[in-house]
């Protein structure tokens, strides 16, 4: 069986948020009279095996590094309490696909939906066919999580608006903040017509071009040389343009994100959270338990940086 390796140093923060908002948010609606769906767009295997460097009990040379596996966030979702009515797990990947389904067979009490596919086209089709509210829903009609993880750039505008368009999902969406940096350079002369293809599939503008480049930096202290003031910068500003095309679409709330980063240091992703429904008693009940969770991520951060 192939393991599936992924995430930085960071990964166990974006998947603690997860986590805490899933099992706030079954609790709040647990009486509520709503069906609550959980939507994993990216579910990988279930599980995440990390790579850790060995303890040098015996010496430097005997340290040798060990491979832990945890949770992933398929996982998280099915044993979340109060469990969700349905949960939909999304993987393309035919190997990560069947340990998907290994996972799915220890859990036969939950209702869980797996499905083998792009996760753009599958999570656009149940956004349009479900009716969200009304009539011939149960209760009072369904509220959801979900939650967008992708590998790179996967996730296209579309998905973004259709997921908008339900009013009734909540949205955690852990947006590539180094990919978004490798294909709009510093330098725009550099951006290719692929490069800008992928960009506006991403964020469905072109903007962003007048956005990105002109803003001033300066050195945040003496330490901080010119070039990297001018990344840092160039991340802010990508950060904040991504902020405010989720506004475009998303009507109820997005939160100011939580930025993750690689090993080294450099930035990963930012952990976005947006609200889709408008009603005024679902927006402030989302913003209060993400603000909560995404605050206690940023005091983690800066204790461990």
């Amino acid at each position: 069986m192939v393991t599936h390796v992924f995430g930085g140093p960071d990964t166990p923060k974006k998947l603690r948020c997860l986590q805490e908002y899933l099992r706030a948010f079954a609790i709040a609606l647990r009486d509520q009279e709503f069906a609550c769906v959980y939507i994993d767009a990216f579910a990988g295997s279930g599980t995440r095996t990390e790579v850790r460097p060995g303890l040098p009990l015996f010496g430097s040379e005997m340290a040798e590094p060990e491979e832990v596996t945890t949770q992933g966030s398929a996982r998280i979702a099915i044993e979340v309490d109060p469990p969700m009515h349905s949960i939909v797990l999304i993987e393309q990947d035919s190997s990560r696909f069947a340990q998907l389904n290994e996972l799915i067979s220890e859990y036969p009490n939950r209702k869980i939906i797996a499905r083998n596919g792009e996760a753009n086209d599958l999570v656009q089709r149940l956004c349009k066919r479900t009716n969200w509210r009304g009539p011939e829903t149960v209760g009072r009609g369904i509220r959801g999580v979900v939650f967008l993880d992708p590998y790179g750039m996967e996730v296209s505008w579309d998905t973004v608006k259709a997921i908008a368009a339900t009013e009734a999902l909540d949205c955690w969406y852990f947006f590539p903040l180094s990919g978004l940096y490798r294909n709009a350079p510093h330098d725009p002369a550099k951006l290719d017509p692929s490069k800008q293809a992928s960009l506006y599939r991403v964020l469905g503008a072109t903007d962003w071009r007048e956005r990105w480049y002109n803003h001033e930096s300066t050195r945040q202290d003496l330490f901080e040389t010119n070039g990297q003031a001018v990344r840092r910068a160039d991340v802010n500003a990508i950060e904040s343009y991504v902020k405010e095309r989720l506004r475009t679409v998303f009507k109820g709330a997005v939160l100011d994100p939580v930025r993750l980063h690689h090993k080294g240091g450099a930035p990963l992703a930012s952990l976005f959270f947006a609200v889709s429904n408008t009603s005024p008693a679902a927006v402030a009940l989302a913003t209060k338990m993400a603000s909560h969770i995404l605050k206690s991520g940023r005091l983690s951060q800066s204790r461990s940086r």
